[in-house]
C-alpha cells in the first residue's frame, strides 16, 4: 500500500519491510508492477547519486533481502533486463482507487457513484510514496486524481441533496486549494443550498481574493455567474436523489475520509464497548480527538444518531430542553422534559452523542441516569461519574502516528514528509504530546513557515498555534487550555501551576514536598496534595497513573508550557529550589542504595527520575546554587559511569569549572567526588593528560582523610606534595578519582603506578564494595604484566570480598577481572566467568562493565575458538562503545579485532586498522597484548606485498579513531553478508603510488616494521 506510509500486507497479516533500500526498490516495483523495470532505473531509484562500487552487486543484495521479507521468490522475479513485481492485479491500493474513480465517473446514479468515491478515498492514510524522492511525478499526479474524487464526491452528495454534508469536506478543501475553481463552485452551491448564503458570498471573496493577490488573475465567468445567481437567490434545493433508504440523523459534524489517523486500536476499543443500553464516556485531555472519535463512531453506526453538542451550554436547567431538541422530543404539555426524556429512552433505538461534557457536571450524569437503556457516547474531560458508565481513556498519538497526521495537514500541494524532514517534525509533535489539535494548528502554519523554523520556536507555542480564522473555542491552542484551567477550583489551579516545575513523572511523595502547601493557612484550610492531585488526573490535567504499584502522574508539556506561562517569577524560583533540593536529597539516597544489594532497584529509580534531577543541576548552575549542583553531580557520579550516560557524566567537569574558584573560596566536601567524575570523563573520551590532572587534584583533596601511612603513599603515588592536601573529606568521595588515575596509568602502561594507585584504593575504602573494585584492579594489573598468579590469588581475593558485600555491579566486575586472568591459562573457566558477569550487568542495567565483559569475551574467543563468531561479536562491541561515547575501550577492543583480522587472513583490514590506532589511539599498547599485535601484523605483512602493505597504512593512517572504527563495523558488515573484503579504500593513494611516492612512504613505514605499537 503505498497511498500513505509504505505498508505491506499478506493474507492481511502485515509485513515489516526494513530497510532504507528495500523499501525504495519494493516501492519501484509497485509503481510497475507485473511490468519487468530495467536495472539501470532501478539503481538510479534505489540509490540516487550515492552509487556503491559494484551497483549491481549491491543491487542484487537488495532484492534478495526484499524477497526474505515478502517470503521467498515467487514474488519478485528476475527478468531481463531487470527484475518484475509478480502480485495479482488490483492488489496495490493506488491502482484500486485509480480503477475506482474511473468507474465512479462511468456511473450515472449519483448513489452508486457515491459509493465508489467513498471506497476509493478511503483507501487514503496519508500522503501517498510519502518519503521516496525518485516518485514525486507519480505522488503528485495520485494527488490531483484525490482532490479531484473529492469534488466529485462533494458532486455526488449535491445530487442527493445532501448539501450540509457536501459542505463540511469542500470548506477543508477550498481552504486548503485556494485555486481549485470547481471545489470552490462546489463550495459556494452547496453552502447556498443549505441556506447559507452568507457563507456562500464569503467562499467566493475569499477565492476571488486569493486569486487577485497571489496570480494577479480573475475568477472565471462561469464562476461570477454563479456568484451572480446566489447573490438573486436563485440557487434552491433540489429534490434528493433517494439512492440509499433515508436515515433520520440529526444534523451532527461528519468525520472527512482519512481525517481520523492512528485510531485503529481506539475505535475497535469503543464499538466492542458500546452495546445497548451502556453509557461509554471518552476521557482524554483537550485537543486529543475525543469529538473526533466520536463522530467516526457515529458515521459507522446502524441505527438512528442523536449528537448533542454541549460546548456552548452554559446553564445546566438548560440540559435536557437541548438533549429533548436534538433528538427531535416534544414533551406533552405540562410534562417534565426529563420524565418524557426517560420514557423515551427505553423504546429508543439509536445512539445519543453527547459532546463537551465536562462544565456541566454533575447535571449530566443526573440526566443520563433518567434515561435507562439508552445507547450513549459521552466525551468528557473527566468521567461523569453515572451509574453503570464505562470510561476509556483516549491517549495521545504515538510518534509515527503524529507525524503521520502533521504530514496529512500541512496546507501545501504535494507535501510529503522526507526523510531529512521526518525528525524536525517528530520533535515538534513530541514537543505538542502528540495532541492531534496541537499537530494539526502547526502543521498549518507551514508554508508561512517552515518545518525548521517551528520546530527551534516551539517556545513560543501559543503565539505560534493560532489558527488564522478562529473556529470556535478550539480556534487556538492557547483557549483550549483555558477552558479547562478556567473550570479549575483556586487550590486545584495552585496545585497545577506547582506541579509545572516536574520534568518528568512524579508520584505523591514528591509531588507533596514540592507542590504542596507554601504557608500554614494553606495546610490547615485547603484539601491535602494528594486529593488534589487525584483532582487533577480526574479531570485530565495529569496522566492517570493505573491501578497498582506507586502511582506515577505526568503532564503533558503543552500544559506545562502553558502553567511556566502563568507562574509568577518569585514563585516560581520558590518551586525550583524546592524542587532541586527534594531531586539532591534522592540522589544521594539512590547514591547509598546503589552501594549495596539493592543496587539494581535505586539504578531504575534513578533512570526513572534522570529528567528532573537534570532540570534541577541545569537550574542550580544557571542560579549559582553550587551547594545543590555540587552534590548532584557527586550523587550521580557512580550512576552516570555504570550507565555510560555521557551527558551525566559531563556534569563533573561542569561543575569543578563553575564551583572551584575564587568565588567559591572554601571549597565543599563533596568536591573531591566531583573531580572524580571530571577525571573519569576525561578518560573515557581518551584525553588522558586532562583525567590525571583531574585525579590529582581530587587525591589532593582528600588526604587529610588518611592514615600517616596511606596519605604519604597515595600522594607519592600521584606525584603531589603533602603541603598540597585539603580539608577532610568523604573518603568514599575519592575512590572514583583514585581508581581514574590507576586507569590513566594502566591505559598508558605505567604499571607500577597503576598497582601502587589501586593499593592505595583498597586501604582508603571503608565499604567491601570499593577495596574488591581496588583488589580487582590490582589482579588486572598484575595479568597484563605477565604475572598470571598474582593475578589469579588477587582476583579470587576480590571476588570474596564482592560476595561479601552482595553488590552486583562490583561482584560483576571481580568475575570480570577473574575471567581476564583466566583467559590464557583455562579459557573454558574464563567463559564461565565472564558469564556470570554478564548475567549480573543485565540485571542491574550496568552498560560499563558490560561493555568490559563483552570485550574479554570477544577477545578470548578470537584467541581460542572459531573466528567467525568472534567477528559477528566485535560488531556488536565495537557498536557498544560507540555507544557508550567511551573512546578509550573503543580503542582496546579495537586492539584485539587486529589480531583477528590477521587470523582470518583479513590482512589489509588489519594493517589499516593498526596504522588508525597508532595514530589515533588513547594511550599505548604493552606487555603480551602489545606482543600478540606484533605478532599478528608481522603474519599479515609477510602475506601482503609491498605496494598493497604501503597502501593499507595509508589509508589507516588517514583515519580518526571513530572513522576507524566505523570502517571496521563496515568491514565485519561486508563479511557477514557474504561480500567482498573491504580492502581498506586503498584507492584514493593510487596516484600517489603512481607519481613514485612509494619510496619515501615505505621508508617511513618501514621503519615501522621492527616494533608495533598500537
Amino acid at each position: 500500500m503505498i497511498l500513505g506510509p509504505l505498508e505491506v500486507r499478506r493474507d492481511g497479516a502485515p509485513v515489516e519491510v526494513t530497510g532504507d533500500r528495500q523499501r525504495t526498490l519494493l516501492t519501484g516495483l509497485l509503481l510497475r508492477r507485473g511490468r519487468v523495470v530495467p536495472f539501470e532505473q532501478l539503481v538510479d531509484e534505489v540509490f540516487g547519486d550515492r552509487l556503491p562500487r559494484d551497483a549491481r552487486n549491491t543491487l542484487q543484495t537488495c532484492v534478495t533481502r526484499l524477497r526474505q521479507f515478502l517470503g521467498g521468490d515467487g514474488l519478485v522475479l528476475t527478468r531481463p533486463p531487470g527484475y518484475l513485481l509478480d502480485v495479482p492485479a488490483g492488489s496495490v491500493d493506488a491502482e484500486r482507487f485509480a480503477e475506482l474513480v474511473a468507474r465512479a465517473g462511468r456511473t450515472a446514479d449519483p448513489g452508486g457513484r457515491l459509493g465508489l468515491l467513498e471506497e476509493a478515498l478511503g483507501l487514503w492514510r496519508g500522503p501517498a510514496l510519502a518519503g521516496f524522492d525518485f516518485a514525486r511525478a507519480e505522488a503528485a499526479r495520485l494527488e490531483e486524481l484525490r482532490l479531484s474524487a473529492r469534488e466529485e464526491r462533494a458532486a455526488a452528495l449535491l445530487a442527493l441533496g445532501d448539501a450540509a454534508t457536501a459542505a463540511l469536506d469542500l470548506d477543508a478543501l477550498a481552504v486548503a486549494h485556494p485555486w481549485r475553481e470547481r471545489a470552490v463552485a462546489l463550495l459556494v452551491t452547496a453552502l447556498a443550498r443549505t441556506g447559507r448564503t452568507p457563507d456562500a458570498l464569503a467562499a467566493y471573496t475569499r477565492h476571488r481574493d486569493a486569486l487577485r493577490d497571489e496570480l494577479g488573475l480573475d475568477p472565471s465567468a462561469d464562476l461570477c455567474d454563479l456568484h451572480g445567481r446566489v447573490l438573486r437567490g436563485e440557487l434552491r434545493p433540489d429534490p434528493p436523489v433517494q439512492a440509499r433508504p433515508p436515515v433520520r440523523r440529526s444534523r451532527r459534524p461528519r468525520t472527512r475520509p482519512g481525517s481520523l489517523i492512528g485510531r485503529e486500536t481506539e475505535l475497535a476499543a469503543i464499538r466492542e464497548a458500546l452495546v445497548p443500553g451502556r453509557l461509554v464516556t471518552l476521557v482524554g485531555p483537550g485537543g486529543v480527538g475525543k469529538t473526533r472519535l466520536a463522530q467516526c463512531v457515529a458515521d459507522d453506526h446502524a441505527e438512528e444518531v442523536f449528537w448533542v453538542d454541549l460546548a456552548a451550554l452554559q446553564d445546566p436547567r438548560a440540559l435536557a430542553h437541548t438533549v429533548a431538541a436534538a433528538v427531535g422530543l416534544e414533551a406533552e404539555p405540562g410534562a417534565a422534559v426529563e420524565d418524557a426524556l426517560g420514557e423515551w429512552a427505553g423504546s429508543a433505538r439509536g445512539l445519543l452523542v453527547l459532546d463537551n461534557c465536562e462544565h456541566l457536571l454533575p447535571a449530566v450524569p443526573c440526566l443520563v441516569d433518567r434515561m435507562p437503556g439508552v445507547t450513549a457516547l459521552a466525551t468528557s474531560r473527566e468521567p461523569l461519574g453515572a451509574a453503570g458508565e464505562h470510561v476509556m481513556d483516549v491517549p495521545p498519538l504515538g510518534r509515527d502516528h503524529a507525524v503521520e497526521l502533521f504530514g496529512a495537514r500541512v496546507p501545501l500541494p504535494g507535501f510529503a514528509v522526507g526523510a531529512g524532514q521526518r525528525e524536525r517534525i517528530a520533535e515538534i509533535c513530541r514537543a505538542l504530546d502528540g495532541l492531534p489539535l496541537a499537530v494539526e494548528l502547526a502543521a498549518a502554519r507551514i508554508g508561512s513557515l517552515t518545518v525548521d523554523d517551528l520546530a527551534d520556536r516551539l517556545d513560543e507555542r501559543f503565539a505560534l498555534l493560532r489558527r488564522t480564522r478562529p473556529v470556535g473555542r478550539h480556534g487556538a491552542l492557547e483557549t483550549m487550555i483555558d477552558w479547562s484551567y478556567d473550570m479549575l477550583s483556586e487550590p486545584e489551579q495552585r496545585t497545577f501551576l506547582r506541579l509545572a516545575v516536574f520534568a518528568g513523572t512524579f508520584d505523591l511523595t514528591a509531588a507533596e514536598a514540592v507542590a504542596g502547601p507554601g504557608t500554614a493557612a494553606e495546610a490547615v484550610a485547603g484539601p491535602g496534595t494528594a486529593d488534589l492531585v487525584a483532582r487533577l488526573a480526574e479531570r485530565s490535567m495529569l496522566t492517570r497513573p493505573g491501578h497498582a504499584g506507586v502511582g506515577r502522574y505526568r503532564m503533558l508539556e503543552t500544559l506545562r508550557a502553558y502553567a511556566l506561562c502563568r507562574l509568577d517569577g518569585q514563585e516560581l524560583r520558590r518551586l525550583r529550589h524546592r524542587h532541586a533540593t527534594v531531586m539532591t536529597a534522592l540522589a544521594e539516597e539512590a547514591e547509598e542504595g546503589m552501594r549495596g544489594p539493592d543496587e539494581g532497584r535505586w539504578m531504575r529509580t534513578l533512570e526513572t527520575w534522570l529528567p528532573d534531577m537534570r532540570l534541577a543541576w541545569t537550574w542550580s548552575c544557571r542560579e549559582g546554587e553550587h551547594d545543590l549542583m555540587v552534590r548532584l553531580a557527586a550523587a550521580l557520579a557512580r550512576y552516570g559511569y555504570w550507565r555510560g550516560r555521557g551527558d551525566v557524566m559531563a556534569w563533573g567537569e561542569a561543575t569543578v569549572t563553575a564551583v572551584d574558584g575564587p568565588l567559591n573560596p572554601a571549597g565543599h566536601p563533596r568536591l573531591t567526588a566531583v573531580y572524580g567524575v571530571a577525571a573519569f570523563t576525561a578518560w573515557s573520551e581518551g584525553r588522558l593528560g586532562e583525567a590525571a590532572a583531574f585525579a590529582r587534584r581530587s587525591v589532593a583533596l582528600v588526604a587529610a582523610a588518611l592514615s600517616p601511612e596511606a596519605r604519604l603513599a597515595l600522594l607519592g603515588t600521584a606525584g603531589i606534595p603533602d603541603g598540597a592536601a585539603g580539608g577532610p573529606v568523604q573518603r568514599e568521595d575519592v575512590a572514583a578519582a583514585v581508581e581514574a588515575l590507576g586507569d590513566v596509568a594502566l591505559v598508558s602502561g605505567d604499571l607500577d603506578a597503576a598497582l601502587g594507585t589501586y593499593r592505595a584504593l583498597e586501604e582508603i575504602a571503608e565499604g567491601l564494595a570499593i577495596r574488591a573494585l581496588g583488589v580487582a584492579n590490582q589482579a588486572l594489573v598484575h595479568c597484563y604484566s605477565g604475572d598470571p598468579a598474582a593475578g589469579l590469588q588477587d582476583a579470587r581475593r576480590a571476588v570474596e570480598l564482592a560476595l561479601e558485600s552482595r553488590n552486583p555491579s562490583m561482584i560483576a566486575f571481580a568475575r570480570f577481572a577473574e575471567g581476564e586472568v583466566l583467559a590464557d591459562v583455562d579459557p573454558a573457566a574464563a567463559e564461565a566467568s565472564l558469564a556470570v558477569a554478564r548475567t549480573l550487568c543485565e540485571e542491574v542495567g550496568n552498560r560499563f562493565i558490560a561493555g568490559l565483559v563483552l570485550t574479554s569475551t570477544v577477545a578470548l574467543r578470537g584467541r581460542h575458538g572459531p573466528p567467525e563468531p568472534a567477528l559477528e561479536l566485535f560488531r556488536e562491541t565495537i557498536a557498544h562503545w560507540r555507544r557508550v561515547g567511551n573512546r578509550t575501550l573503543t580503542a582496546t577492543a579495537l586492539r584485539n579485532l587486529v589480531v583477528l583480522f590477521a587470523r582470518t587472513g583479513m590482512d589489509e583490514a588489519a594493517v589499516t586498522l593498526a596504522a588508525t590506532l597508532r595514530r589515533a589511539a588513547p594511550g599505548d599498547s604493552y606487555g603480551a597484548e602489545a606482543d600478540r599485535l606484533a605478532a599478528a601484523l608481522a603474519v599479515a605483512r609477510a602475506r601482503l606485498d609491498r605496494d598493497r602493505h604501503i597502501l593499507a597504512e595509508l589509508a589507516g593512517q588517514g583515519r580518526s579513531l571513530e572513522e576507524g572504527a566505523d570502517h571496521a563495523l563496515t568491514v565485519l558488515a561486508a563479511r557477514a553478508a557474504g561480500g567482498q573484503q573491504d580492502q581498506g579504500d586503498l584507492g584514493e593513494h593510487q596516484q600517489a603510488l603512481d607519481e613514485s611516492v612509494v619510496g619515501g612512504a615505505a621508508d617511513q613505514v618501514g621503519g615501522q616494521r621492527a616494533g608495533v605499537c598500537c
